[in-house]
């Protein structure tokens, strides 16, 4: 398995060197979180005396696939009231859903060269790349799922045992690639 990220800079841009296969590998996982994303979005409520006050669709209720509860528990406290959570959702999604369509914009559609050249993608790839692989590694049987979610296990694909260990890997290396990307995007002071 070859999916190799360099970061560098180039004046203000950061450039990323990927295999075309992981390029088109991350295009497909993000294309597909993307989809989970639109997915839960569209199943909030605006007939509600909270959404009316807000202006804004809520969720009715938590959600209950388990890859996304784990992702969505990454950003919004486990700790919190559940009604609290309930109305942090669809402001955390959407910020989710932006960022990830700004990495599948920064993506190119062949070639491995990625060029970021504003902030906001740099953030957007340390926001997106993060909680995809979350979703990512519980989808591909890499992580447990979350407690609490063992009855809606039946919703996720079916991990493929021969595939764990190269799941792990990818795993590993979206990890490296957000990682290697902060190190470049914030270089250490010189103080």
């Amino acid at each position: 398995m070859h999916l190799t990220v360099c970061w560098d800079r180039a004046g203000d841009d950061l450039i990323g060197v990927f295999s075309p296969h992981a390029v088109a590998w991350l295009r497909r996982q993000m294309s597909g979180y993307e989809q989970l994303l639109e997915w839960r979005y569209a199943g909030y409520v605006s007939e509600d005396p909270t959404a009316n006050a807000v202006g804004v669709p809520v969720a009715s209720r938590p959600a209950e696939y388990p890859p996304l509860v784990a992702a969505l528990s990454e950003i919004i406290p486990e700790d919190e009231l559940e009604p609290i959570r309930l109305w942090w959702e669809p402001d955390v999604v959407r910020w989710l859903y932006a960022g990830t369509r700004v990495v599948l914009d920064s993506l190119p559609t062949t070639g491995g060269v990625v060029v970021l050249h504003e902030r906001h993608q740099i953030e957007a790839w340390q926001a997106a790349v993060p909680n995809m692989r979350v979703v990512f590694a519980v989808a591909a049987g890499v992580w447990p799922v979350p407690v609490g979610t063992e009855r809606n296990r039946h919703t996720m694909p079916t991990p493929d045992p021969t595939r764990l260990d190269r799941d792990r890997q990818l795993t590993d290396w979206l990890r490296k690639v957000v990682d290697r990307l902060t190190d470049i995007a914030e270089p250490a002071s010189t103080s």
